[in-house]
């Protein structure tokens, strides 16, 4: 597996920085730990499916449909640092926030007007029990950073999105060795099911990324997986995806809508076309 220099790196930012107020990813792999093949596509697939959430809820209060853009490369393909920290996974998890900002900033790929989402590879499954699994965003400057476990991106898969399957015994070795218990990927309520817990990952995600373009917190109308992106309905995002499956629903919130209408990430985009994980109907 390649892992990029630095002076890799510094050209891809350089590229990046053309143009403004897109969305990029730095992956950040601890010294002593195998970086995930699958991370740069996986994260680029995660990114096109919520620009569609955004967009289809913006239009939805009225707004037209203002979405994010995602930052690429003349290939158009996903500008993706991906960094080998200088730390071990049981150094780099005690701060993993921090770790992910001191990766950024020697690498010259820290900003104030940047939008950036960090993985971070430095999870652990032990007995069944996922540790190092947190997530948080915020605002930075114009832009924002998102700071998330690489479990939420390894769970959010579209293959998973329409199994109603339950996960006890199996092993997912892009995850772990050890076998799954029945709740190892299902830690605050996200749900049992294959399709809850792929729901629930592109969901959460999805709300830390709100959070780096300025969005608060709102409990409106919100209830446990059927409720605002900004609160405990991100867990209900497989019904945003596949309403045919689930009573359960994530949307944007009014008082959201209005701050994103506002933003300069945002705007009238041309996307690809909405992907498999989207049920037949709701395809435009």
């Amino acid at each position: 597996m390649v892992v990029h220099s630095f002076r890799v790196l510094e050209a891809e930012s350089m590229h990046y920085r053309t143009k403004s107020f897109t969305v990029r990813v730095i992956y950040v792999v601890p010294k002593n730990v195998e970086p995930w093949r699958e991370a740069k596509r996986r994260a680029h697939e995660w990114l096109e499916d919520i620009q569609w959430f955004f967009a289809d809820q913006m239009e939805k209060l009225n707004h037209v449909p203002k979405t994010f853009e995602i930052a690429t490369d003349n290939r158009e393909e996903l500008v993706f640092h991906q960094i080998r920290s200088s730390l071990e996974k049981d150094e780099f998890r005690k701060n993993p926030v921090n770790n992910c900002k001191n990766v950024g900033k020697i690498h010259g790929l820290r900003s104030m007007n940047d939008a950036v989402v960090y993985f971070h590879e430095s999870y652990s499954i032990l007995n069944g029990k996922a540790s190092g699994k947190g997530a948080r965003g915020g605002k930075r400057g114009i832009g924002g950073e998102a700071f998330l476990s690489s479990l939420h991106l390894k769970m959010a898969r579209r293959e998973w999105i329409a199994d109603n399957n339950g996960y006890d015994g199996k092993v997912f070795k892009w995850i772990s060795p050890e076998p799954m218990k029945a709740d190892t990927l299902s830690w605050n309520r996200r749900g049992r099911k294959l399709g809850d817990v792929a729901g629930s990952a592109f969901g959460m995600m999805a709300h830390e990324l709100g959070h780096s373009f300025g969005l608060s917190h709102d409990k409106t109308n919100d209830r446990n997986h059927k409720g605002n992106l900004m609160y405990n309905g991100c867990r209900g995002m497989l019904g945003y995806f596949r309403p045919d499956l689930t009573n359960d629903f994530c949307v944007l919130s009014v008082r959201n809508a209005a701050v994103l209408n506002k933003n300069d990430f945002f705007a009238v985009r041309d996307l690809k076309p909405k992907s498999v994980i989207f049920h037949a109907e709701t395809v435009k």
